[in-house]
């Protein structure tokens, strides 16, 4: 059965997102924000921060040729190329009164969508930095019953199944954005193929490497 989420729910998981993400910025600094996004690997911490805002920043500003886009997104990376790391993050946080009017009006399923990739981004930033946590988080539960109702469309059995498993929230959420790999996937009980051929129908591709995001590696070279 699906979970229903109110805007003020989403609202709640929009702000903490980006206290979150930007308090893990700011203690991560320029250097390790220059850090690859495993998961993301076209784009660094920093670069990767840039999407999430951006995202917001457009839906804001009216920004929406393309939206969804690979150009789309890919020119809210370039619009802060020369911008400080601490300049984008004051500037992310001056946003919130701006974008939290915004949210509360998205209607559903985009403003569940907007809060599964933004958490979605905020645990690849987590991972590339080494810093796991709120994996509990309100957030997480959206994201991932988000992405259910997707796989309950498009192939019932196999969501059926999924839901079978009993996974956490998380592991939903991070399972279902391609944030695991087969051997996990396996091991976990989730039908690679199955899930492969979901994934293909979106944006998102599945990691090849296993992904551990319990260990915390803060401060680890090259983590």
């Amino acid at each position: 059965m699906s979970r229903a989420f109110t805007p003020d729910d989403v609202l709640a998981a929009t702000q903490g997102i980006r206290s979150r993400s930007i308090d893990l910025l700011r203690a991560a600094g320029e250097e390790q924000a220059g850090r690859t996004v495993p998961t993301c690997p076209a784009w660094t911490a920093k670069e990767l921060a840039c999407h999430v805002y951006g995202v917001c920043d457009d839906l804001v500003n009216g920004r929406l040729e393309g939206i969804g886009s690979e150009a789309w997104t890919q020119a809210q990376v370039d619009r802060h190329a020369a911008t400080s790391l601490d300049a984008l993050l004051d500037e992310w946080a001056a946003s919130g009164p701006a974008i939290d009017a915004f949210v509360v009006h998205i209607p559903k399923p985009a403003n569940l969508q907007l809060v599964m990739d933004m958490a979605t981004h905020e645990h690849d930033l987590r991972y590339a930095l080494g810093a796991p946590g709120a994996q509990d988080d309100l957030a997480v539960s959206i994201g991932a019953e988000y992405l259910l109702v997707g796989l309950r469309r498009s192939d019932p059995e196999l969501a059926g199944q999924i839901e079978g498993l009993g996974l956490s929230d998380f592991e939903l959420l991070r399972s279902l954005s391609g944030r695991r790999s087969p051997a996990q996937l396996a091991a976990a009980g989730v039908p690679v193929e199955g899930l492969a051929a979901f994934l293909a129908t979106s944006p998102m591709t599945m990691v090849t490497a296993d992904i551990d995001e319990h260990a915390d590696r803060t401060g680890t070279p090259g983590a």
